[in-house]
């Protein structure tokens, strides 16, 4: 949706007019309260996967902006009976976590090393969440904008693994029969693509599971049985991309409503778990795409809603609401006198209509999920023309940029530029800078970062999510909440603080042992073989 500068002004309280003016109605219902002392019978945790804090606030400023009212998020910290605090997510190699050892923290209550999958660095396989609900009889969901597969929703159902180890995360959840699984991820079940040659998806129906692979699909769905869906080859489609592209949106469900649907499978369950992810939120900020990093922060708050509703209903219902670690740290920037360029250069984000990741495309540059090339394929030229990339630049995102600044781009492209910080030595890095003149937005880097994160809860249980807390203290929270005795063993922090001599080398050989080892097909293997 485009608005024109004062109408964007005006509904986001950016004028001085304005500012005082009264909030927005809330779409979201109010939560629900509930007793002193009750009991969960159902409990959904929410991941705004890669989230920093600026993240949330600009998703708010955008939300003003597109839905006329801020995220539900940020009034949740209004509502009575709301628990807001801050939690620790930090891995146990390192100060920074990944998805996967942020996850596995609050899916095992142990810390272990990034890249793993509920496993010790010694080899001990940790007993997963979703294995301690599924003996208490708790149906079990995992729902995320990701591949199904991907790191966040491995970390609640699998073990024993590295992140990577996709095609045999596919069949842990078919051996660990769990209930509602719907994301991405095709070629993970497909035998053309696995390296195993098993065809997963009759598996999958054998063991009673629904299988959808397209939004008609999905909306046949009947809510007995299991369900597997699986939308996409890869990821789902950012937001920004799905909203600008009819065929996207008649193929592949919103994030609100793959929510919506597995609620109303599992509502009538005396007992579940249900962990949904906007995990593409974390994608965009690995780009440095800020557009795309918030158009998926405000698709998650559309699923928070659909929750909240969900919750109001049914007050025996614990909400937490998190993310697993920031990424990238953007903001918006003060630019100009005074600052006064910020707020103009703010509502340019409503003018782009393509991800960098479809930008990219356009001129030839591969992603991280780009099908390798076939033995004999040549390559496509990448571009290089600045003016080529200045014209694909107006078109998708109404930036009228200078060739001068695009023939620096297109060094990067070609992998010629050189950086002066090694993590923005990139062109996904290079062209959100670029991209910072046009929406005053700028990075940090392409990578992870150590920030504590917010958390929200609300519902039976929620006051133990107050104060300061570690990422473990959730899994013990939910297992205790559930009536469930269990403690995973634990493994000593232990950090390599030897400084790199030359960060540019030391990152390339860690990239060259990377390659030699899923070469060799050792990712799917366990992690302590495989180590």
């Amino acid at each position: 949706m485009s608005l024109n500068r004062r109408r964007f002004f005006t509904r986001s309280g950016l004028l001085a007019a304005t500012s005082l003016a009264a909030p927005a109605a809330v779409r979201a219902a109010a939560p629900g309260n509930a007793a002193p002392g009750q009991q969960p019978r159902h409990i959904i945790h929410m991941v705004a996967d890669g989230m920093a804090m600026a993240t949330l606030s600009m998703a708010d400023h955008l939300s003003r902006a597109v839905r006329g009212r801020g995220l539900s998020w940020m009034n949740l910290y209004n509502q009575p009976g709301t628990v807001g605090s801050f939690m620790d997510v930090r891995s146990l190699n390192s100060l920074v976590t990944d998805s996967s050892a942020s996850s596995c923290a609050w899916g095992s209550g142990s810390r272990i090393v990034n890249g793993t999958v509920n496993v010790l660095p010694d080899g001990t396989v940790l007993t997963p969440l979703y294995t301690l609900f599924g003996q208490q009889g708790w149906k079990r969901g995992l729902v995320t904008t990701t591949e199904i597969t991907h790191a966040t929703p491995a970390g609640f159902a699998a073990s024993g693994l590295k992140r990577e180890a996709a095609e045999s995360i596919a069949v842990q959840y078919l051996e660990r029969g769990i209930e509602v699984l719907l994301g991405g991820g095709q070629k993970f079940f497909d035998p053309a693509k696995r390296k195993d040659k098993r065809d997963l998806v009759p598996d999958y129906k054998s063991a009673g599971y629904q299988v959808f692979k397209s939004a008609t699909d999905f909306a046949a769905a009947k809510n007995d049985g299991k369900w597997l869906g699986i939308f996409s080859n890869s990821h789902l489609p950012f937001t920004v991309d799905w909203n600008h592209d009819a065929k996207l949106k008649a193929s592949v469900p919103h994030l609100a409503e793959l929510t919506r649907k597995a609620l109303a499978k599992l509502e009538n369950e005396s007992h579940f778990i249900l962990q949904v992810e906007g995990g593409r939120v974390d994608h965009g900020a690995h780009m440095c795409d800020a557009v795309a990093a918030l158009y998926d922060q405000v698709a998650f708050d559309e699923a928070l809603d659909v929750v909240l509703d969900f919750q109001k209903r049914h007050p025996d219902t614990l909400v937490v609401i998190t993310t697993d670690h920031p990424t990238g740290n953007p903001g918006l920037c003060g630019i100009g006198s005074n600052y006064g360029f910020s707020s103009a250069l703010f509502t340019n984000v409503q003018r782009v209509k393509k991800s960098f990741s479809e930008i990219l495309k356009s001129w030839n540059v591969p992603g991280p999920d780009a099908t390798p090339l076939a033995k004999g394929e040549v390559a496509k030229p990448i571009q290089q023309d600045p003016k080529a990339i200045a014209q694909a630049l107006r078109e998708a995102t109404d930036y009228q940029v200078s060739e001068e600044k695009t023939a620096v781009l297109a060094s990067f492209l070609a992998r010629k530029g050189k950086a002066q910080f090694t993590l923005m030595n990139a062109s996904v890095a290079q062209l959100g800078q670029l991209m910072a003149n046009h929406l005053g937005i700028g990075w940090t880097g392409t990578a992870h970062c150590s920030d504590f994160v917010p958390l929200v809860a609300l519902g039976p249980g929620s006051e133990r999510f107050r104060g300061f807390i570690q990422n473990t203290d959730v899994f013990r929270h939910y297992t205790q909440l559930a009536g469930i005795d269990f403690k995973n063993p634990a493994a000593p922090i232990k950090e390599d603080l030897k400084v790199p001599q030359d960060l540019d080398k030391d990152l390339q050989k860690e990239k060259e042992k990377e390659a030699k080892e899923k070469s060799a097909g050792r990712w799917e293997q366990p992690h302590w073989i495989a180590a």
